[in-house]
């Protein structure tokens, strides 16, 4: 959360009290009027670009995170641009996709930090059932252990988490276009 809210030039404040809980604010620069939203800028359905001699309109994008908000909007967003999503809460689930079909998924995206395996143990898992398939992982704060580990693992990309709506399309669309 702390990476989101700075990389949008924000702050967190907590107030907390023993046998009162705690209250944190979330505070964001305001928009400028006649400006447009994220929500408004997400991107429409993409035309189609070749992909292997296939349009991109086949290609089949995993989705990994254990946050359920991510998971429902980066759905939506790999839809409109024309994509098949499978959508997994968890690495493991993750991995009995690819062990049930390893050619059917074109491109696997996940986030960097979830419990009980990371998006490099993912990484390392998935390479080993097929070694071909690119990965991108997502990350609200990328530091240099995870530059290192995603270099050594052949990961392709690493992606911003707060940039997601804006950039996660034209990501996945240039791996596709490999």
């Amino acid at each position: 959360v702390h990476g989101i809210v700075a990389a949008h030039g924000g702050a967190i404040d907590v107030e907390t009290a023993p046998g009162k809980g705690s209250t944190f604010h979330l505070y964001f620069p305001a928009q400028a009027q006649g400006t447009t939203s994220v929500q408004a800028t997400l991107p429409q359905a993409a035309p189609p670009s070749l992909h292997g001699g296939q349009d991109t309109a086949d290609a089949h994008v995993l989705y990994v995170d254990d946050d359920e908000v991510m998971l429902m909007m980066v759905e939506r967003l790999l839809q409109r641009a024309g994509w098949r999503c499978t959508c997994c809460p968890s690495a493991q689930e993750a991995l009995r996709v690819v062990q049930r079909a390893p050619q059917a998924i074109d491109v696997v995206v996940t986030d960097y930090n979830m419990p009980s395996m990371s998006g490099l143990d993912l990484a390392e898992a998935l390479a080993r059932l097929r070694a071909d398939l690119p990965v991108v992982i997502s990350s609200g704060y990328i530091a240099d252990e995870l530059r290192s580990g995603a270099e050594r693992l052949g990961v392709r990309h690493l992606l911003q988490k707060q940039n997601t709506a804006e950039e996660l399309v034209r990501l996945v669309r240039g791996i596709l276009s490999q």
